[in-house]
């Protein structure tokens, strides 16, 4: 799946031309990444379409470009720490030495880095945030068990050699929005295929000789799952779409997160209430939706931090 998948292009429809990619924009990658969501693909090939996007905004002319869009190589995206998500409170460092610099420091939930052939690193500088590329080969991970099955690990760095510094410290902040639309645009893309279902399924179950759809209390639970969805891909897409074309306003992707995550996470839970017991069955993909909502929520796009961002944004402080 991984060579087919590589094959139609996706890990490079990011990635400029000259590296071997289709040179697309942020949104056409989250039309991809949207189709990635609905249709379940595994995780593994979504988070490796995001990281070639992300290097490839730092630095369009990176070397290891031409192996991501080909499948050939990976890139694991080093971000949060265990107990930081800003990069103020980040222990991870990196140190100036005569030949090379050295990375010091641990990363958690860094998705897929068993299997990476790199590490893109997010560490605090003297100047601030900045990331710096190095060999996976060089440090050490340690598998962390998710219940969404998603391949997570904790990586040590120690005097871990660095290939280089990538981008600057201005570039931080435009990739992690980045990587926040990117998630929105998977989730919206699976709470399109809940409703869907939902909406199927409803149609087809018969109880007390009616079939579901026919009774009120379906119906309106039908209806406020759709509207839920709605107002999520409006939020989410008009995000998208102003980071991508330069045109954001201030709170526009904090009002998002703060919205999608917690909508498809109520849009699963509703779904699973009228699936009954058949949403619950490993035959059945309701429950993988609702896992990688809960997962995708806590990764993209956690309330808190999002409700922070809008409330500092209406009272001007």
């Amino acid at each position: 799946m991984w060579r087919l998948v590589a094959d139609l292009g996706w890990f490079g429809l990011g990635v400029p031309t000259a590296s071997g990619g289709s040179g697309l924009g942020l949104v056409e990658v989250a039309c991809l990444v949207e189709e990635c969501g609905r249709g379940l693909i595994p995780r593994p090939i979504i988070n490796a379409i995001r990281s070639g996007v992300a290097l490839a905004t730092l630095d369009p002319e990176a070397a290891e470009l031409a192996a991501l869009a080909n499948g050939r190589d990976t890139l694991a995206l080093a971000v949060d720490e265990r107990r930081a998500r800003d990069p103020r409170h980040f222990e991870t460092t990196v140190k100036r030495g005569r030949k090379e610099d050295t990375l010091d420091g641990e990363k958690w939930y860094v998705a897929d880095a068993a299997r990476a052939t790199w590490d893109l690193v997010l560490v605090r500088g003297k100047d601030g945030p900045l990331f710096v590329l190095i060999e996976a080969a060089n440090r050490e991970a340690q598998s962390l068990r998710t219940f969404d099955g998603d391949r997570q690990a904790r990586v040590r760095y120690a005097k871990t050699p660095v290939v280089r510094r990538v981008g600057t410290s201005g570039d931080v902040e435009r990739v992690r929005r980045q990587q926040t639309v990117l998630g929105l645009a998977e989730m919206i893309g699976g709470m399109d295929a809940v409703l869907a279902a939902t909406v199927d399924y409803v149609k087809q179950r018969e109880q007390f000789g009616q079939k579901l759809a026919v009774f009120q209390a379906v119906q309106h639970q039908i209806a406020d799952m759709a509207t839920s969805f709605t107002a999520a891909r409006h939020l989410g897409w008009q995000a998208i779409t102003r980071l991508a074309g330069g045109t954001e306003q201030a709170s526009d992707l904090a009002i998002a997160a703060a919205y999608v995550g917690q909508a498809f996470k109520r849009l699963s839970l509703a779904a699973h209430h009228l699936h009954g017991g058949a949403g619950y069955v490993v035959e059945h993909p309701l429950h993988y939706h609702a896992e990688r909502a809960q997962s995708l929520c806590i990764r993209d796009t956690p309330e808190g931090v999002a409700l922070e961002a809008v409330a500092t944004d209406l009272l001007g402080c």
